[in-house]
């Protein structure tokens, strides 16, 4: 019979048991920090490309990544104390008259049935509940933000947050050479074809999103000044960034325009229209089969049951990721397949 040595088999314990509760920290502290973590690797992916760039002149890393995050801190008091408060001025007055929009509403119905005619339906009454729900919807949580709760998680994110974008952006080739050093030689092909394939996607559809988001601001918002629509720069500003919401996001863009208009001047609506007209061409002759195409890739059927199955996890933010993770998911299991059936595994 074989004698136990009690205590190796002690050490033993002791040395695994830490093992698992480092590990169990761990994945704590990951679970806790998962936005944070999140923003910042997604930050990192794409400010690396001006990080490479500084390099390609002769630039230190250390010092490539600091003009990098100081021309971020640039961007970032340039939206937060010059363009936000105005958008967020005009967002709490357009929330303020929208009593006075929904009471309109009939009125206006009735102008339009005697300049067009009985196209429109009798009872207007859904018209109203309609658009107090949408009003609702895209404007009170924005005022109904308690600031005194949210204050821990953003005095978190933001120390946090730059400490992991500090680290992602000067050691993240360094960290991901690492794992890679980690793959056994048989999957390391299919591991660098998956790992770079996802780091591209993200990094293109990131860059598309923002020229997107860009393009559209640039001709809705000082369209709509031109054209006369109140609130113009809150509402063509909002219309670009909800549009990247797939296939409902244009059409929850130009509700707001569209009411608003009719209640303000009729005689501005066409021309509103117009302005939103022009910007969707752009998007959709351009932007999309231009820019996002490239980055993304996946057939209507697979978009739809994604866009479903992540609003219903995540809503709206699970609307906006679902397209570019579900053709992340079809390239992994794309490449996986090649890859394992070409050593006999599968």
């Amino acid at each position: 019979m074989k004698k136990i040595n009690l205590p190796v088999q002690i050490a033993r314990l002791l040395f695994f048991s830490l093992i698992g509760l480092l590990i169990f920290f761990i994945f704590y502290g990951i679970k806790e920090l998962i936005i944070p973590i999140s923003i910042a690797f997604l930050l990192s992916l794409f400010l690396n490309p001006f990080v490479y760039f500084f390099e390609s002149l002769g630039i230190p890393r250390l010092l490539s990544v600091i003009l990098t995050l100081i021309g971020l801190v640039i961007f970032i008091y340039i939206a937060i104390y010059l363009i936000l408060p105005f958008l967020i001025e005009q967002v709490n007055k357009l929330y303020e008259v929208s009593k006075f929009i929904i009471s309109k509403l009939p009125e206006v119905i009735e102008k339009l049935k005697e300049q067009y005619g009985n196209f429109l339906p009798e009872n207007n009454d859904f018209i109203q509940l309609d658009f107090k729900w949408i009003m609702d919807m895209v404007l009170k949580p924005i005022r109904s933000i308690h600031i005194f709760k949210l204050i821990p998680n953003i005095l978190t994110f933001l120390i946090i947050t730059p400490i992991l974008l500090f680290i992602f952006m000067l050691q993240g080739d360094e960290i991901y050479q690492y794992l890679m050093s980690l793959v056994p030689n048989r999957f390391f092909e299919m591991t660098l074809m998956i790992t770079y394939n996802v780091r591209y996607g993200i990094v293109s559809y990131l860059r598309g999103l923002a020229i997107q988001i860009f393009i559209l601001a640039i001709i809705m918002i000082p369209g709509l000044i031109i054209v006369g629509i109140p609130y113009g720069p809150a509402l063509g500003a909002f219309a670009a960034f909800i549009n990247i919401v797939p296939y409902i996001g244009p059409l929850l863009g130009v509700l707001p325009i569209l009411l608003v208009s009719l209640i303000s001047d009729i005689s501005l609506t066409p021309f509103a229209l117009l302005v939103f007209g022009l910007a969707q061409i752009i998007d959709n002759v351009f932007t999309q089969p231009v820019i996002l195409a490239r980055s993304v890739n996946v057939h209507p059927v697979i978009a739809i049951l994604a866009l479903i199955t992540f609003q219903k996890w995540l809503g709206m933010i699970g609307m906006v990721i679902a397209i570019p993770l579900a053709g992340i998911i079809i390239m992994t299991i794309q490449t996986m397949y090649r890859s394992l059936k070409a050593f006999d595994i599968i």
